[in-house]
């Protein structure tokens, strides 16, 4: 019995549902389709991954692109609570940049002159640039010259809306904008469109810098009108005059120099026992004249003539320190004598004093520094609270 269960048993399971008896090689091909039914269904599920892949890189891409284009049009960086676009932002980097670069410097040496002492190359890219004093690229640097003039001319459009200022030649001045632009263009060989993006950065055209062009010209026809109305007045030059004496007076006096032969404590010894009888044998002007011609080196014929000695409306930049402190005293009075050491170069002046003057020569610079300081107090006032953030891009 038990073994005729068991044939059964085997017998059941060789059946099919519609009682078919499974051959051996039946059973191949059936294991040959689930087989392919599994190749299939990981094809399915491979093309859905696959698939979801896809779409999350476009996904990505879309919100890469997004992002940039937010970025462009929209929000490079917040100034007060509203957005700047990075075509904003780069108008004023590019306005400001040369605004400094042409700013003069010292005499007919300009900001460009200094900075490429320093190393910064307008060839180059101001983002591959260290700027050698700040540790800082030279984008670094002049972005935050950028968001200063943003915030200034920022607070200067409020300012200008709050105050009721009426822009009546917006329309003439962007027309003498545009006109400035193709003049330049059609003398530098560009086309309007390759000046638009060399002078307001790489995303700029006519068009998308409008609106920015006509807020910085409004701002600029208020900061006019402002600064109209702080125009310094007689007094308040005198005033400044009177608080920076040392720097406008110009001083006449006269000076002989002795010098060792080198910078030992006895030479230098020497030297200043020569200065201090030659003092000793001043009495007035005439003398001290007299006294240069005598104790001239052999050879030197700077002090043949009178003229040898003599220092006319000099002011302190043509001084050395220690020489500007005693001329300029307000203790000094004609015919005062003394000896100035000057230990880097092992030699002693000894120095005649005339008179001290000014001769009003500076009264319209007094008048410009005394208009900055006060619009620079105005603007300092519309800023100082004023919230920024970059986002880290510079």
């Amino acid at each position: 019995m038990a073994g005729n269960n068991a044939n059964k048993s085997i017998n059941n399971s060789q059946n099919t549902n519609n009682g078919k008896v499974m051959t051996k090689y039946d059973r191949k091909v059936a294991k040959r389709k689930e087989e392919e039914k599994r190749l299939q269904r990981e094809k399915i599920i491979f093309r859905a991954v696959t698939a979801g892949i896809i779409a999350g890189i476009l996904i990505a891409a879309v919100v890469i692109c997004s992002m940039r284009y937010y970025k462009i049009h929209n929000r490079f960086i917040s100034v007060d609570g509203d957005n700047i676009s990075q075509i904003e932002f780069d108008m004023y980097y590019n306005v400001s940049k040369n605004a400094a670069m042409s700013q003069s410097f010292y005499g007919n040496t300009t900001m460009a002159d200094y900075y490429s002492y320093m190393g910064y190359k307008s060839s180059e890219n101001d983002k591959s640039q260290t700027n050698s004093q700040t540790g800082k690229t030279w984008y670094e640097y002049f972005a935050d010259n950028a968001l200063t003039t943003i915030k200034e001319y920022k607070a200067l459009i409020k300012d200008a809306d709050n105050s009721g200022f009426d822009y009546t030649t917006g329309d003439d001045d962007y027309a003498d904008f545009t006109k400035q632009i193709s003049d330049a263009a059609s003398e530098s060989g560009k086309s309007v469109a390759d000046y638009y993006k060399q002078s307001f950065g790489q995303y700029a055209t006519e068009k998308n810098v409008k609106k920015y062009v006509m807020e910085y010209l409004k701002a600029n026809a208020y900061q006019s009108k402002l600064t109209e109305n702080m125009t310094a007045t007689d007094d308040e030059v005198k005033e400044y005059y009177d608080e920076h004496k040392d720097t406008y007076d110009q001083v006449d006096y006269r000076e002989f120099t002795i010098t060792a032969i080198d910078s030992t404590d006895g030479e230098m010894q020497q030297a200043k026992a020569k200065a201090d009888e030659f003092v000793a044998g001043v009495s007035d002007e005439k003398s001290f004249i007299e006294l240069c011609k005598r104790n001239a080196a052999d050879g030197e014929t700077k002090y043949d003539t009178d003229e040898g000695s003599l220092h006319s409306k000099i002011t302190s930049t043509g001084m050395d320190k220690g020489t500007s402190e005693w001329l300029l005293s307000d203790e000094r009075k004609s015919g005062d004598v003394t000896v100035i050491e000057n230990t880097s170069s092992h030699c002693y002046y000894i120095l005649y004093f005339i008179n001290k003057s000014y001769d009003g020569s500076k009264d319209e610079t007094i008048a410009s520094n005394v208009l900055n300081k006060k619009y620079s107090a105005y603007i300092t006032k519309l800023t100082e609270n004023m919230q920024t953030n970059t986002y880290n891009r510079f």
